[in-house]
Formats: structure tokens, sequence, C-alpha cells
């Protein structure tokens, strides 16, 4: 029996409060500046060039709606993931279908997994891509059981938008492809080819061209700014494709296999020891299902796959999904703390699934969902910025940069010349909190400023042309501007 209408409202509220309570009080990091900066200049002037370094155009063509709508601010920005993540959670709550109240563990991981909560509140693409899958899953298993046109093409439609918000979409798209025939030829051996191969009629023909079109055409508007650049066509497929490639090969952000590990020790040991739980039993599952396989006769192999309806396809996809994205983020040289959201909810998915099976008692269960609670609530509510120490929180802004960005403002509406003078361009967040003033910034030396900001790469430089310190601010853990006035 479905979820009752009463209970999904309430739980979307709980996802709703927890994700905008104090929503603008951690400062704008180094991405989210970048990301908030990019949409409020195509706001402003209708001008985007996708650059894989900043992943897909969906985020920036919804952030200038948004902005324009109702404001550029970074709350207004910060909700746009928050929305998703609300769909998310809506979909998640559909899969009760599958797993029965089995599916309440699922959404609190959704709800309050440390990782999950934290960059669900955080203007970067990991938290659409997460929500949109679970509502392409969602529609393809619906298809499966219905083989209705429409379930097929909402599909497309998710599928299409991860892709649209960013490049690791297409391992979520390989998981999505493969998984229909490995399972199929599971159940149904190399006939299930044949079948998909060679029997065609006209729904699966609908089926196919309908997909395929809201794919593409979704696809095809934003990479192209809704038609108007066509080469982003290829930008967004061949091109992201290869610069990511290139990236791991120069093993950007790279860090060691295991790097994972101590953040899923520290923050997700409930969806961690969900996930051995239930790749035990699906194990255990999958072997006694396939252990009297004996293929002599049509008849046998009737029996067989009567049997092998033990694994359902729901259960066959979760230790898909969970064991495929465990493998490619860990291979992958580029190894980032809000890339585990991508992990912890397959992981999570398929040890709620054998909850009640698991060896885990209730008692256990509610140990390690208040302490996962406790530590969602502390790194997302009280030490936010603390980089130093917390390892899920990365290149975190600090509450100086606001301070700079004030003093700087100041300076501006006393009618003073600032320039912003960083060899390299490290001087975000400033173009975001500065985005409504006239400043300049330059990687070059230009005289004739009455205050300058630099960082220690030319801060001697800066002292020779004439200006003192008179401030120093941490923009994030290590790394400092320092506020300079002509003599």
């Amino acid at each position: 029996m479905a979820l009752s209408k009463k209970i999904v409202v309430f739980i979307l509220l709980i996802c709703l409060i927890t994700r905008v309570y104090a929503l603008s009080a951690r400062p704008v990091d180094h991405d989210e500046s970048i990301h908030a900066w990019m949409s409020y200049v195509l706001e402003k002037t209708g001008k985007y060039h996708y650059d894989p370094t900043y992943h897909g155009p969906l985020l920036y063509h919804i952030a200038a709606l948004v902005f324009y709508l109702f404001g550029d601010s970074i709350f207004n920005g910060r909700m746009i993931i928050v929305a998703f993540t609300l769909i998310g959670v809506l979909f998640a709550c559909l899969y009760e279908r599958w797993m029965g109240r089995n599916v309440y563990i699922f959404l609190f991981v959704l709800l309050f997994s440390p990782s999950v909560l934290y960059y669900s509140r955080y203007m970067r693409n990991d938290m659409i891509l997460v929500p949109c899958f679970i509502a392409a899953v969602y529609f393809y298993l619906r298809y499966a059981e219905s083989s209705k046109p429409y379930f097929a093409w909402a599909s497309a439609l998710f599928l299409s938008l991860m892709v649209c918000a960013k490049e690791n979409a297409y391992i979520y798209l390989f998981i999505f492809l493969t998984f229909p025939l490995i399972y199929g030829i599971y159940r149904d051996g190399f006939d299930y080819v044949k079948d998909k191969l060679f029997r065609w009629n006209k729904n699966k023909v609908l089926v196919l061209a309908g997909s395929i079109a809201v794919y593409v055409f979704v696809f095809a508007f934003f990479y192209t700014s809704a038609f108007r650049r066509p080469y982003g066509l290829y930008e967004g497929t061949f091109g992201a494709i290869d610069y990511w490639i290139k990236m791991h090969e120069l093993r950007d952000h790279w860090e060691p296999i295991y790097y994972y590990t101590k953040i899923f020790l520290e923050y997700e040991f409930l969806s961690l020891g969900l996930f051995f739980g239930g790749a035990v039993i699906f194990i255990k599952k999958f072997l006694d299902s396939t252990e009297s396989i004996k293929i002599k006769a049509k008849s046998v192999e009737r029996s067989v796959r009567s049997k092998l309806g033990k694994v359902s396809r729901f259960e066959a996809f979760a230790f898909y999904w969970a064991v495929l994205s465990l493998i490619a983020y860990h291979v992958l040289n580029h190894k980032i703390p809000w890339l585990t959201v991508h992990m912890v909810v397959p992981m999570a998915l398929l040890g709620s699934i054998y909850y009640k099976d698991c060896k885990l008692t209730r008692a256990a269960l509610a140990i390690a969902m208040i302490a996962t609670l406790v530590v969602a609530v502390h790194v997302t509510y009280i030490d936010y910025n603390n980089a130093w120490k917390e390892d899920l929180v990365y290149i975190q802004a600090q509450p100086s940069i606001v301070k700079l960005a004030d003093r700087i403002i100041h300076l501006r509406k006393e009618g003073y010349s600032v320039l912003i003078y960083e060899p390299e361009n490290d001087y975000w967040p400033l173009p975001w909190y500065l985005r409504h003033y006239t400043i300049a910034y330059s990687s070059h030396w230009i005289p004739g400023f009455d205050y300058v900001v630099t960082t220690i790469r030319a801060l001697s430089q800066v002292k020779e042309h004439g200006y003192r310190v008179i401030g120093v601010y941490q923009g994030r853990p290590g790394w400092y501007y320092y506020l300079m006035k002509k003599y």
C-alpha cells in the first residue's frame, strides 16, 4: 500500500525545513561563487559558453531564470538544489511500491545523511544528478511493469537533465543503459537479446523514438543555449568526455583509492553498514537462485526462470547501481567530498531493501540513525566552515571574506578606486560578493588605484609600488587576501 498523502507531505516538509533553515548562513565558497557568478552574467547579458571545468549548462540556465524572477541572491541559487532534492525525496517515497515500509530507512538517509544534507544546501550540480536519477529509475521500473511509453519518455527526460547538469552523469547513463541487458540475459538467457533486437512492434518503436526525441531535445536545448550555439552539441558530448579523460590522466584532484573510506567511517557509517548487510543478503539470494540452473530443454528453462525470480529487477538494479558507483568513484583519480553522495544513495538503497532480513537489531539501527542525525546537524549547521577538521567540508570560504567584501563595498561607496590584483586570478568568491559594484580585476599590475587587494603571490610587488597592508583576511583555509592602501 502506497504511503498516504499526509505522510508524503510530512516527509517533504521535513526535507524543506532542514534544507532552508539558515540556508544563507554559510559563506559562498569558491565553486559556488563561480556557479552563481556565471548564472548572474547569463541573466544580465544572455551570454553563456559551456566549459566542462564548471560542468553542464542546466544549473546556470535555471539559476539565471530564478535570478531574473526572484533576485540574484545565494539563497535563491541554493534553493534550486533544494527544489531538486525535494523532487528526489518525492520519487523515493514512490519506491514503497517495491520496498514496502523499508522505504522509510532509505528516506531517512536522503533526509539526514551528512553528505546528502550538506550538499543539498550547496549551489553545485551533484544534488541535481541524484534526485533526477531516482526519478529516472522510478519511471524505468514503471515502464518495465506496464510497457506504457510515457513512462519511458519521462525516464529519458530525467536522464537528459542529468547529462545537462554534470559530466559524471555519463557514469549514471552507463549503469542505466547496461542494466536491462545484463538483467534480461540473467532472467531469460540470450533469448532476451533476440527478443529486443529482432522482435519489433509499434509500441517498441514508439518508445524508442519518443525517448530519443525527448533526450535529444532537452540536451540540445541546454547545451546550445536555446539553439543559439550549435557547436554546444559537440562540446557537451565528445568535448566533455575528452576533457575529463585528460583530467583523469593528469591526476587532477588526485587522492588515493581509499580516500572515501575515511569519509564513510566519519559521516556515512549508517549507509556503509546498510550496504554491507544488504550486499551479503543479495549475493546469497542471487547464488541460491542460480545454483540449480540446467539448460536442457525449454520446459527446464521455464522452471529455472521461475526460480530466478527470487531476485527482483528492483533488487538487482540497486545492487548494480551501488557496486558500479563504488568502483567508478574509487577508480577515478578525481576525488572530492561532494562525490560521496553518488555512492551513499545507492548504498543506502540496497541496504534498506533488505533491512528486515539483516541481523541488525532495531536498537543498533536506532543508535546508528541517532548518531547519523547528530553528525549531520553538527557538520551542516554548526561546523560548516571548518575545512581544517571536517573532511566533508572542502575549500570552504571563511567569514572573513565577507568582511573584506563589505569593506571594499564601503570604500567604493566613499568614492575610492579598488584593484583586485591576483597573478593567477585566484580571487573567488569576491566577484560574486562585489557583483553590484564596479571593481577592477587583473592578473597584471595596473597603477593608479587608491586601494589594492592581493595575495601572497604579489604582496612584495605591491609593497614596492608604495602600498602598505591595512587588513588581512582569510579567504579559505591557508589562503589570505591583503587589503593595501597607497601611502
